[in-house]
Parts: C-alpha cells; structure tokens; sequence
C-alpha cells in the first residue's frame, strides 16, 4: 500500500492534464464554430453555493441569457460561474453563437483559455510532484 501512496500525485497529475488537454480542444473547436453574432440579455441569475471553499459560505452567480438567433430564442444559462455577479439583469452582452447548434455559444470577449490552462498548470505541477516522489531515493 505504502508503495501505490508514492503513485498518487502523479496519477492525479496525469488526470488533470488529461482535463486540461480536453478543455483546450473543446474551447478552440467552440471558437472555430461560433461565428454568428447575436446580443443577449441577462434576463435572470442563478446562486449556487461555491463548495471549493470550506472556510466560509460564498456564491457562484451563473447568469441565464436569452438572445435570437435565425432559428428561434434560446434561453441559457452561461456554464462557469463568478464569485461575484459580473453581469447585472437585462444587462445586454455580446455572444457569437454556433449556427449548426444554437445553443452553443461563448460570451463576445471573453478569455476562452482560463479552464484548460489552469487545468493543465496544475497537472504538470502534480505530475512533477510525482516523478519526484517516485524516483526519490
């Protein structure tokens, strides 16, 4: 048992990598797809308590956004969360929109890269940690 504890930072830094590899594509394929552009409005906000945080209660605040596309009106919640509400209700923000699938969209702007590249910083320090532990004599 004592020898798989050694394992452990670096298996989770190979998970964490590995999530970080898959948000990088995710969010460059989501760039590539969202060409059309539409402005939304924030027409409500969700709370959500943040569990990251064990020393005190706070909120994530998830803005819901309704915006028109060719096709119809979409109404959807913006999927990362903020420690304080970035947006205000009937706020009007600019999204660009996958055509092919309505629903998919990012916020105008915004830095599409924070997810995989804190992802990926993490797994390459744990992943780090890890060799160290392994070969340590």
């Amino acid at each position: 048992m004592e020898t798989f504890k050694k394992f452990i930072p670096a298996i989770i830094g190979v998970i964490l990598l590995g999530a970080g590899v898959f948000f990088y594509f995710r969010s460059g394929e989501l760039v590539k797809n969202c060409t059309e552009k539409a402005t939304a409005t924030v027409v409500d906000m969700r709370e959500d308590i943040d569990t990251s945080s064990s020393s005190e209660m706070r909120y994530l605040y998830f803005p819901i956004i309704e915006y028109e596309t060719t096709e119809r009106t979409v109404t959807k919640e913006i999927g990362s969360g903020y420690n304080t509400p970035v947006y205000r209700i009937n706020e009007k923000i600019e999204i660009l929109y996958n055509p092919n699938n309505v629903e998919e969209f990012i916020v105008a702007g915004e830095n599409q890269n924070m997810v995989w590249m804190i992802l990926g910083g993490l797994g390459i320090v744990f992943l780090g940690v890890g060799i160290f532990v392994i070969f340590k004599k």
